[in-house]
């Protein structure tokens, strides 16, 4: 039983959770404007990855309509690079991401939790399910204990990749 847990665990350590958009001019269901862009990146910390692999680290980040605007902490100037040249800006929330870790982590434990509260039911003499209620909670309690700090240190991503003008000719052939 324990090694299955340990299996589980290692399984939720490599994962992460994290959401993508397409940033384009105009927003559709599936897309992110550049105004909503905007507003989701004020005040937040950034890691602007470019088309050569080159990772900026960045605040106050702006969209125009061709190019990404940021001021970069490490070398205290103001940079800018047009759309093109972006492969994706991403942003990492920490507490959402605990949060996720301790949804996850419940449920991964709780469920064990729940089948070992089911196989010892009957050797105790306790109200009819108390046993499998406790025993879920424990789990669901002990997992949600691992998982919150995990989630903190992977943290959940948000990342955005921008639709150029070379983009939208190829998809419109």
């Amino acid at each position: 039983m324990k090694t299955m847990f340990a299996l589980i665990i290692l399984c939720f350590l490599v994962t992460a959770c994290s959401s993508s958009y397409v940033v384009t001019s105009t927003s559709s269901s599936d897309e992110s404007s550049v105004l909503e862009f905007n507003e989701f990146a004020e005040g937040k910390e950034a890691e602007i990855i470019l088309r050569d692999y080159v990772v900026n680290t960045a605040t106050n980040v702006y969209l125009s309509a061709d190019s990404l605007y940021w001021f970069n902490p490490e070398t205290k100037l103001k940079t800018s690079v047009v759309k093109s040249e972006i492969r994706e800006v991403m942003f990492t929330d920490m507490w959402l991401g605990g949060l996720e870790g301790a949804g996850i982590g419940f449920l991964s434990g709780g469920v064990p939790g729940l089948l070992f509260g089911a196989t010892t039911a009957g050797l105790v003499e306790v109200e009819e399910g108390g046993w499998i209620v406790a025993w879920s909670l424990i789990g669901g309690v002990g997992g949600a204990l691992i998982g919150f700090p995990i989630g903190l240190i992977i943290g959940h991503t948000n990342e955005y990749e921008f639709e150029n003008s070379q983009q939208i000719e190829n998809n419109n052939k």
